[in-house]
């Protein structure tokens, strides 16, 4: 009788850690994660300096230069203004085209600048000043300007060229308006500046229209040391 007793409650022990072992229900999802933040773009980083000028650069340049401007129609019938800064000098000529000789009523210049660097072989686009008054800013003040423009090749945004090539003097019909002002020259330093224009009728230039031409000049000049009075 005890046993059976027994029995009877290992069973129902053994029916209870039966019924208490069955899996629970599954819990509630968790929460998503927090989506990482994109990192920040750094800063772009600082130009270089510009290097030096070449050797030569400075010698080539230091005496000045001559700004010339034209404006009217192309060839093809397109208008057109442009205007380009010619600074280079040609040190192996500048006695004979970068000087003043000062006379006793007379101021006398021959300036010449290049596009680009001179070469002996091969010069490219250059132009070249004449001017000389006589009894300067007297009421009977003469001027006489001269106008050389040499293989000057102009090239346009459309991808196009065209050289031009032109003498003009003031003495001839076929300028006009022709004006020189500002003109100022420091005889201390041999700086020379002023301004020049004057139009060409179509007759007269490469572009076979009207054409109106400009310059400022603001160069340094030298002097032949055979001209200076003594």
């Amino acid at each position: 009788m005890k046993n059976f007793f027994l029995r009877t409650i290992v069973i129902c022990a053994l029916g209870l850690l039966s019924a208490n072992c069955e899996d629970g229900d599954i819990g509630p999802a968790g929460q998503d994660g927090i989506v990482g933040i994109d990192g920040v773009d750094g800063t772009d980083g600082i130009n270089g300096t510009n290097g030096q000028n070449g050797v030569g650069f400075d010698e080539l340049t230091k005496f000045g230069s001559i700004t010339l401007t034209l404006e009217g129609t192309r060839p093809d019938n397109i208008p057109f203004t442009k205007t380009d800064e010619f600074k280079f000098t040609s040190v192996e000529d500048i006695d004979r085209d970068n000087n003043v000789e000062i006379g006793e009523n007379t101021l006398d210049f021959k300036i010449e600048r290049n596009l680009s660097v001179p070469d002996s072989d091969f010069v490219g686009s250059r132009i070249k000043i004449f001017l000389e008054f006589t009894n300067p800013g007297e009421v009977d003040e003469i001027i006489e300007f001269e106008l050389s423009v040499d293989d000057y090749t102009m090239i346009f945004d459309d991808l196009t060229y065209f050289g031009f090539n032109g003498d003009f003097n003031n003495n001839r019909t076929e300028i006009t308006n022709f004006s020189v002002t500002n003109f100022n020259f420091i005889n201390e330093t041999n700086t020379v500046t002023f301004s020049f224009s004057f139009d060409v009728d179509a007759a007269n230039n490469d572009t076979g229209n009207d054409l109106a031409i400009s310059g400022e000049v603001n160069v340094i000049v030298v002097e032949d040391i055979d001209d200076i009075e003594l």
